[in-house]
């Protein structure tokens, strides 16, 4: 929300925002502190409700811009709906992100990497780096390095600062993280570390749905797991020979929000990051987020910015004004 509100106030509109309906409160929260700093009542407006209140948003006359974060579906719709009145629409979408990592990088650094994009918030993040090409020297390092990292990371409560992985957001999306691992597995993939079910020792926390993350290898393209965002702390890991052939794969996907580069030589991180088909390329880093930085996608991922002056320009229409300031108009039609 905040990434959409403060560029809308600095350009001058009223907000409307319609959180999800299964993450409803945050929202509420942020609204409280914009009226406790002293915004005025109706400038910023937290409206709650299913599919059908958004529908209702994206229908109004009284609305000029939509923006929008979710699922490729919903943003396609949400297109649909906002063509009859042309509305201005910026869309950021899904993700099935790729980290490159060469031979030549550190291998620290790059599993640090793969954390970062793999298991905040339960992967529940659409710039997620969920597929990792490994440079084949250096693959069987990697994995056995990351399982390692990743069977360290504690599932409980989020609230808890020792917690490293909370609660899937529902008990349908746990199945479907779960279904996902299971068809991998029949496909022929290895699972070298979680994607089973957690139960907390807290009896406090035993209704929620906690997943551990999950490492997969031995993946082809054509699985499912490689192809489909999840949505979860799964990450498939998957070896590349040359330098075009990781890029070719990195771009082999519908989607296009994000990607990422490991390696001590800039100039093939440059190199490299200029063909990859994705709206924001770390090179040795992933998923930072400084809030001058535009971030969008590419592709299926949607298109339009957040954050940087790029945003700004999502939130604004440009008008040109021309003023005469000779003293007659120039007019050979005219004839006294």
């Amino acid at each position: 929300m905040s990434w959409k509100l403060a560029p809308a106030l600095v350009c001058g509109n009223s907000f409307v925002f319609k959180p999800s309906p299964l993450t409803p409160l945050s929202a509420l929260m942020l609204a409280q502190i914009c009226t406790d700093v002293g915004i005025p009542d109706g400038v910023v407006n937290v409206v709650q409700g299913e599919g059908e209140t958004g529908k209702h948003l994206c229908q109004h006359v009284g609305v000029a811009k939509v923006t929008f974060t979710g699922s490729v579906g919903t943003g396609q719709q949400i297109m649909k709906m906002c063509a009859d009145s042309m509305k201005r629409v910026t869309l950021e979408l899904g993700g099935k992100s790729p980290l490159l990592v060469f031979k030549d990088a550190d291998i620290v650094e790059s599993i640090k990497a793969a954390m970062l994009g793999n298991f905040f918030t339960q992967g529940e993040v659409c710039s997620n780096c969920t597929r990792v090409y490994v440079e084949k020297p250096l693959l069987a390092e990697f994995v056995t390095h990351l399982a390692q990292a990743v069977q360290r990371l504690k599932v409980g409560n989020p609230i808890d600062p020792e917690t490293n992985i909370g609660a899937t957001i529902t008990a349908e999306h746990a199945e479907r993280v779960l279904q996902y691992i299971t068809d991998a597995k029949k496909e022929g993939a290895t699972v070298v570390c979680g994607g089973e079910r957690v139960t907390p020792t807290d009896p406090s926390l035993q209704g929620g749905y906690y997943l551990s993350p999950c490492v997969i290898t031995d993946c082809k393209e054509t699985m499912k797991v490689v192809q489909e965002e999840i949505f979860g702390a799964v990450v498939t890991v998957m070896p590349f020979d040359t330098e075009e052939e990781a890029v070719e794969r990195a771009n082999a996907s519908p989607l296009g929000l994000a990607a990422g580069v490991m390696t001590k030589d800039l100039q093939r991180g440059h190199r490299v990051a200029s063909k990859l088909q994705a709206g924001i390329v770390w090179i040795n880093n992933y998923n930072v987020f400084p809030p001058e930085v535009p971030f969008g996608g590419y592709k299926m991922s949607g298109f339009g910015r957040e954050n940087g002056l790029d945003a700004l320009e999502c939130y604004s229409q440009g008008k040109t004004i021309f003023v005469e300031i000779a003293s007659s108009i120039q007019c050979p039609l005219y004839k006294l």
